[in-house]
């Protein structure tokens, strides 16, 4: 009995020594160290397809390749890893019938599986065949919304049909379709990202605004002003909470900083700017109970960082009016608002500056949009602005109307 037992126990420690072994020559993930793997532990499907993936990855014949990768599935017919690399094999020969083969394997092997339908989708989209790979990668999609960085790009490489992938490929998910809009305007490609857009529109799906910030400011950029306008006006139909970031006859939104800052769309959009330290301030206001606050520290500064883009109509007159207060403003030039093209930086209306300590005081000024003018950038800044500044300001109440 006691050398049975010692039989069984020498037994066992010589199998878990060549396992050990064989795991340690599979790690160099070189031939050589493969092939005295299976040597090792021939019954190891993960050796066998090891070693066809790298067969098939170096000069070796597809043949080899194949044979080691058909002794995996033989060994462990229920692991789709392995059907898939078979597939591989098969579609660097063009055996497009064995590679259908393997894949479809594969997907009775794991049908539950995201990442074997999403990788069985890519098969069928490179062989053409959609009625097969679109549902696939709805299917992954669903299940596994990561995948969709590989798959929303080969989707659109080889379908290029917009409506198709909102159809058959993206699931009834905002998330995903903004990721699929985000994808488009990274590419420049206006007409499908105006197609998806419309889809997330008319869908009625609420979502949070900020996720599609990119797309007003892609439109800003590629100068579609009407559409920029348009697509502010739409989300803010879709989303209750920016209904009073909507012009009124006030061209200017948010014109007394009450509302929390979007930094994008028709609200203030804001960045640091150098020597101006800028803040909502709840303590001071022209009105109800907030203002701007700009604090300028003792070097020279420009433009304070602070800017809301208006659509205006070309060759029409508008008035702009203001509330400004400041405290020990020293310079020569102090700070003004400023109107201009927001793409040629022309300026078309400057106010007068502020100087030493002024309750609030009111600025106006008028100025007709040029005929090349569609938008404008509404700016707090210095000019000229090559001299030092210190003190505060305080901004409110901003107005701009059509005249």
């Amino acid at each position: 009995m006691v050398l049975t037992c010692a039989g069984i126990l020498s037994l066992y420690i010589d199998r878990v020594i060549r396992i050990y072994r064989a795991q340690r020559s599979a790690d160099s993930v070189q031939i050589a160290g493969l092939e005295r793997a299976i040597q090792l532990s021939p019954g190891n499907a993960d050796f066998h397809d090891l070693l066809g993936v790298q067969l098939s990855a170096s000069d070796e014949d597809s043949e080899s390749a194949s044979a080691s990768l058909r002794r995996a599935v033989a060994l462990n017919p229920n692991r789709a890893r392995y059907w898939l690399d078979l597939a591989a094999v098969y579609q660097v020969a063009d055996d497009v019938r064995e590679q259908n083969e393997a894949v479809q394997t594969a997907l009775n092997a794991e049908p539950g599986n995201p990442e074997v339908a999403g990788e069985a989708g890519l098969f069928f989209l490179v062989a053409g065949d959609l009625d097969r790979a679109l549902p696939l990668f709805r299917r992954a999609l669903a299940q596994n919304p990561e995948a969709a960085a590989n798959i929303l790009p080969a989707c659109w490489r080889n379908t290029r049909n917009a409506n198709l992938m909102l159809a058959s490929v993206i699931p009834d998910s905002p998330d995903l379709q903004l990721q699929f809009l985000g994808l488009l305007t990274q590419q420049k490609e206006a007409a499908a990202a105006n197609q998806v857009w419309h889809y997330l529109i008319t869908s009625g799906r609420n979502f949070p605004p900020r996720l599609s910030f990119f797309y007003l400011d892609c439109l800003v950029k590629e100068r579609d002003v009407a559409g920029f306008d348009r697509a502010w006006h739409e989300l803010a139909r879709l989303n209750p909470t920016l209904r009073n970031y909507l012009p009124s006859d006030n061209l200017i939104v948010n014109a007394g900083f009450e509302q929390p800052i979007l930094n994008s769309g028709f609200d203030w959009r804001h960045e640091s700017a150098g020597h101006v330290a800028a803040a909502i301030d709840d303590t001071v206001a022209h009105s109800e109970s907030r203002s701007l606050s700009l604090f300028y520290d003792g070097n020279p500064a420009y433009d304070a960082g602070w800017m809301q883009l208006v659509p205006v109509q070309p060759n029409a007159e508008y008035q702009l009016s203001l509330w400004i207060k400041s405290e020990n403003v020293t310079t020569s030039s102090g700070p003004r608002v400023a109107i201009a093209d927001a793409y040629s930086g022309a300026n078309l209306l400057l106010t007068d500056d502020v100087l030493d300590t002024h309750p609030w005081q009111e600025m106006t000024g008028t100025f007709r949009a040029p005929v090349s003018t569609q938008l404008i950038a509404v700016k707090i800044l210095r000019a000229p602005a090559d001299t030092r500044i210190r003190g505060r300001v305080w901004i409110d109440d901003l107005r701009l109307v059509k005249k």
